[in-house]
């Protein structure tokens, strides 16, 4: 009983972890979680002002760290000029390669429009419900035909897959409905989704029986296959359009708080000049000082919050079908 109390307290525990760790990483407001960190440094220079482990009576060091919270935002300044150039360099295309660009991505809607026989949605979240449930279809088309046309064990290893993929298209299709319709909401849904183990039993399927395989069977085969390709590349195609809103909100909000981050330790470097006999008085300088570097450091915490989810997005749309990765597998 005290083993299975345990057990179960453990459990919790690790599921509370696993939710913090997925709200930090990127399900979090970002400008919460940057606002978070930065009155965190706030605070921590607050309390080691309070217990006196840094009193600060000699203003010396205030100025040393002053002028490198200036030059530091200054250069999370230029970061932004950097992301604007990334950004940029996207966006200048000629004619031609806009033409073929937008072409790509019209033969592909009109792939899946041809599939489903239905118009396909402009909006990323839309588009992907129409791609899930044209998924869903096949597969169980899959299903059906190799339930009257197989032997059981071939038809027990098509029905496992065919399960597996359900359950990952009910999972995706109930998240969409469950979230709002941002692009990063869409992407998201996907994020802990990968066929490339269906993939691979497919083909060992059709590698395993090959010529035995009915016609009508590896046609499905391939429907579904398709289908798969059809929902890893709108993920990938989600991805470079989140991107690219990420990183130019990203720069946008670099800006906002690098310049008052600046403003602000300018001034107070201006302040600790006044004379020893007119300065500020200890408990002023323990409260502006926390304040300061609350105030310095929140540049610095938006580039971590934004980055943070990027590079967990990134890592986990890193492969592409059929192929996956550790990091992928979660």
């Amino acid at each position: 009983m005290v083993d299975s109390t345990t057990d179960t307290a453990a459990s919790q525990t690790q599921s509370r972890l696993a939710a913090i760790k997925q709200w930090v990483l990127l399900n979090g407001n970002r400008i919460s979680i940057a606002v978070g960190v930065a009155i965190a440094f706030g605070l921590a220079t607050l309390a080691l002002s309070m217990i006196n482990v840094a009193p600060l009576v000699d203003m010396q060091p205030l100025f040393y760290a002053l002028s490198r919270l200036i030059s530091g935002n200054l250069t999370l300044i230029t970061v932004v000029v950097s992301i604007n150039q990334l950004l940029l360099s996207r966006e200048l295309q000629s004619p031609g390669e806009l033409e073929s660009e937008i072409e790509a991505t019209v033969d592909f809607r009109q792939e899946v429009e041809a599939v489903t026989n239905q118009v396909a949605p402009a909006e990323p979240s839309g588009f992907l419900r129409l791609v899930i449930e044209s998924a869903r279809q096949d597969a169980q088309r899959l299903g059906g035909i190799a339930a009257g046309t197989l032997p059981a064990d071939v038809y027990d290893e098509i029905d496992g897959v065919i399960t597996a993929l359900t359950g990952e298209f009910d999972l995706i299709d109930r998240l969409i409905q469950e979230s709002d319709s941002g692009i990063f909401n869409t992407l998201s849904t996907m994020l802990e989704t990968n066929f490339a183990h269906e993939v691979r039993r497919l083909e060992e399927v059709r590698r395993a029986y090959g010529a035995s395989l009915p016609e009508e069977t590896d046609s499905a085969i391939d429907d579904v296959l398709d289908r798969l390709r059809e929902l890893d590349i709108a993920r990938q195609y989600f991805k470079s359009v989140y991107l690219q809103v990420e990183l130019s909100r990203l720069s946008r909000y670099l800006f906002y708080t690098g310049l008052p981050a600046v403003g602000v330790a300018i001034a107070t470097l201006f302040v600790l000049t006044v004379g020893s006999g007119q300065g500020l008085s200890q408990p002023a300088r323990v409260f502006g000082f926390s304040l300061v570097v609350t105030i310095g450091m929140l540049p610095l915490s938006v580039l971590f919050a934004y980055i943070l989810r990027m590079v967990t997005v990134t890592e986990r749309t890193a492969a592409i079908t059929p192929f996956t990765t550790p990091e992928q597998e979660v």
